[in-house]
């Protein structure tokens, strides 16, 4: 199925109709045995009960049929940036926007999904008593929704103009931008587009989803940005990319 380009009714208002966006109904993903193994609790430099391992392996090739990865994004100059703030489609998102997103003269906000069958199945699992299966899906939902994040990053390719990079990905909840500022990011993204929606909790369903924004602009300014994991301070972290 081919990329859907985004339709401008799902916005309120002519300055928020984004000048580029795509809905990715299938996005390719590739999850690492290592990967979950760290969610378990295994450190890279560990090395688990060959039973483990093989256990994982079997779970995770039984789950690929039920992630459903998809994503979608909307690509917005900006109006105004300071340090804590971000004006964008006549919406203004706040956190440390200026750690972030300094220099970038454009902005994607982003939703992406592994889908809500893998949930199902995770909790089944532990429903049924099977504790183990039911944490190692739960993880391969959550790698798998962080694997169509980058793979929504690589679709985003096609918008960097010669000489230019991307920001780190910045999403609410996370190093200052409060999780109310999902309210915000759900009106410049059609989220909808690609089955995911805001709880009254601030959580999306399906679970496993991230939305966020990342910058583009002058690789110069901006840099190369590989993680947020670069700007925690949580150095020691299992699970530190």
């Amino acid at each position: 199925m081919s990329p859907a380009r985004n339709d401008p009714k799902h916005v309120t208002g002519a300055d928020r109709i984004p000048p580029a966006g795509e809905t990715l109904p299938r996005l390719t993903i590739a999850l690492q045995v290592a990967d979950i193994l760290r969610s378990l609790g295994y450190p890279r430099e560990a090395t688990p009960p060959a039973r483990v391992v093989r256990s994982t392996e079997k779970i995770l090739a039984e789950a690929r049929p039920w992630l459903q990865p998809r994503g979608t994004y909307s690509l917005y100059a900006v109006t105004r940036q300071t340090a804590h703030s971000l004006e964008i489609g006549g919406a203004t998102i706040a956190g440390n926007i200026g750690e972030f997103l300094h220099g970038a003269d454009r902005i994607a906000v982003f939703m992406v999904t592994a889908g809500s069958e893998i949930t199902r199945r995770a909790e089944a699992c532990s429903r049924a008593g099977d504790a183990f299966a039911g944490l190692a899906l739960d993880a391969i939902g959550s790698w798998a929704a962080e694997a169509a994040a980058e793979a929504l990053m690589e679709q985003l390719n096609s918008q960097l103009r010669p000489g230019e990079s991307f920001t780190m990905r910045y999403s609410p909840g996370y190093c200052g931008m409060n999780l109310r500022q999902q309210r915000t990011l759900f009106k410049l993204a059609p989220a909808k587009s690609v089955g995911i929606s805001l709880l009254p909790s601030l959580l999306m369903q399906p679970l496993k989803s991230i939305s966020g924004i990342v910058g583009l602009g002058p690789r110069e300014i901006v840099g190369i940005h590989l993680s947020p994991c670069e700007r925690c301070p949580q150095v020691g972290c299992h699970m530190r990319r």
